[in-house]
């Protein structure tokens, strides 16, 4: 007998007694967000499901905290028990909202792919004829989305923008899962994530791939490491660091990417542990490299990446914040999706107001939403420092289904502390405070969605004045960019990448004294 899921398509499969619903999800190339992997923690990969009495193993403990309505299940805890009547599966559509864009910087134009009449080179080799455009591929590998950019190479344009989910998430949405499940599975990752560049370029080039002759690919090191088919296994285990911190040169045909066979695959170096290529892009995109003012660099996401200083001395670190503010681990959290919850509001008489993605109907609470909702809880003294609720209500609701657990507001503590902890650490490692900062560039989206007073309100983004705080979208992919159409650029970036320090917190002396500290809501105790 079958068992049938839609998704706007329609796939079927043979019913097997003791699989789960997610492995047909994963078999079939469906997507779906498995943010813990399969252990039922995060529930991201609810599904409907309209299966015969007794079809189904009976919902589990873990799942009883996420199921809102009497046909979802969580398909990691769902395993098929009866073969003989069918199974339909409805998996909601995710369209992710990803930030694109960053702060374009004007540099000169100076690529290694060049053409000399109808001849195409790269550096002094001749890779083609000239065919009527010669492209660049700028590629963000982020950990739950991917984004590109299509580029001139003669003129450094931006020509088309894709970006979508990236589909390793149906394979669990931090890096430490995908590191464990690349054990056995890497194949599967590597062709995954390389599926998907292929369909973005096939996109952006309306099919003309063959004028696409140079791509360059920034992502943390496991993302990176991953596109390139590269060790990963030194990241699960101390001492945590990659194998290797080089950057990456490879054809693309070596990686069955669709592109000019002559194509080139670069990837920028790596700075140390989970501090990668990304990281290193957002510091040649903000040039905080060249200057003599003190600046920082966050990236908030799973994988927080932080970097301090100027052309002096630069640190960096990254802190394991978890994907609870992408939804996950979050009893009615989602991700950036058509229907997301996005922006909160509490009155003074405590009704709550809200706003979703695309004005849709609600679906879940996401990211922006959840500081803006602890931020209101701790603005309107509802919550205490600790985070738990004054009154008999132990719980915020926002609608009728959706609501805010102290469970909740838990994790959200726990993933604030850890960025604000390696915040902190840097600034004692470099022997200045925040007064000492001139710029503080918030980059990726995350951020770009988040209002900015409500994060300082929490505690995850230091207090300094807005004026001093600086938005630059996407830096990562922008840095990317200017790899691609600049050979000054890339030397730069590969020097720089010695030149950095990096911090681990783990090792310094006083991080759990710090952690605990940074564990309350300061302007917020009793």
């Amino acid at each position: 007998m079958k068992i049938t899921f839609r998704d706007g398509q329609t796939h079927e499969a043979e019913l097997v007694a003791g699989r789960t619903l997610l492995s047909y999800l994963q078999e079939l190339g469906i997507p779906i967000d498995a943010s813990c992997g399969g252990d039922g923690k995060c529930g991201q990969c609810l599904v409907e499901v309209k299966a015969p009495p007794g079809a189904l193993s009976e919902p589990t403990e873990a799942e009883k905290k996420f199921i809102r309505g009497k046909d979802q299940r969580l398909a990691c805890q769902a395993r098929i028990l009866k073969t003989e009547e069918p199974i339909y599966v409805n998996v909601p559509e995710r369209v992710y909202y990803v930030l694109e864009s960053g702060e374009y910087r004007w540099i000169p134009i100076e690529p290694f792919v060049h053409r000399e009449a109808d001849r195409v080179f790269y550096n002094s080799s001749y890779i083609g004829d000239y065919t009527g455009a010669l492209y660049g591929v700028a590629l963000d590998i982020g950990t739950t989305t991917l984004a590109s950019y299509l580029i001139d190479l003669e003129t450094g344009a931006v020509v088309r923008k894709s970006s979508r989910e990236n589909p390793q998430t149906k394979y669990g949405n931090n890096v430490i899962s995908r590191i464990e499940f690349a054990k056995t599975g890497q194949e599967i990752l590597v062709n995954e994530v390389r599926t998907a560049v292929n369909d973005m370029i096939a996109s952006m080039t309306d099919g003309r791939n063959e004028a696409v002759y140079e791509l360059v690919a920034v992502g943390n090191p496991v993302m990176r490491n991953l596109f390139f088919d590269l060790p990963v296994q030194s990241l699960g285990k101390a001492p945590y660091e990659p194998e290797s911190t080089e950057p990456v040169l490879k054809m693309a045909r070596e990686l069955k990417l669709a592109m000019n066979t002559e194509a080139r695959v670069y990837g920028l170096p790596l700075i140390g542990s989970f501090v990668g290529a990304d990281a290193l892009a957002v510091v040649l995109a903000t040039e905080m490299y060249i200057g003599r003012e003190i600046c920082m660099a966050i990236d908030v996401g799973t994988n927080t990446e932080m970097v301090l200083g100027n052309r002096e001395r630069l640190i960096a670190t990254s802190a394991a914040a978890g994907p609870a503010f992408e939804g996950a681990s979050i009893s009615c959290g989602t991700g950036g999706v058509e229907g997301a919850i996005k922006e909160v509001r509490i009155g003074a008489d405590g009704k709550v107001e809200y706003e979703t993605i695309g004005g849709a109907p609600p679906v879940g609470i996401c990211g922006s939403g959840l500081i803006d909702a602890l931020a209101e809880l701790l603005e309107h003294r509802i919550i205490d420092g600790r985070g738990k609720f004054r009154g008999d209500e132990k719980e915020l609701r926002l609608t009728r289904d959706i609501k805010l657990l102290e469970t909740d507001i838990d994790q959200l503590n726990l993933a604030k502390t850890a960025v604000a902890v390696g915040i902190r650490v840097l600034l004692d490692k470099y022997g200045i405070d925040f007064d000492d900062i001139d710029t503080i560039y918030l980059a990726g989206g995350f951020v770009n969605f988040t209002k900015t007073e409500n994060a300082i309100r929490i505690g995850l983004l230091p207090p300094i004045a807005r004026e001093r705080m600086k938005k630059v979208g996407n830096a990562a992919l922008e840095g990317a960019r200017q790899a691609l159409i600049s050979r000054r650029k890339r030397k730069d970036a590969e020097e720089v990448a010695k030149q950095i320090e990096h911090i681990k917190l783990e090792e310094e002396q006083d991080f759990m004294e710090k952690f605990v500290t940074e564990l309350y809501f300061q302007n917020y105790l009793d």
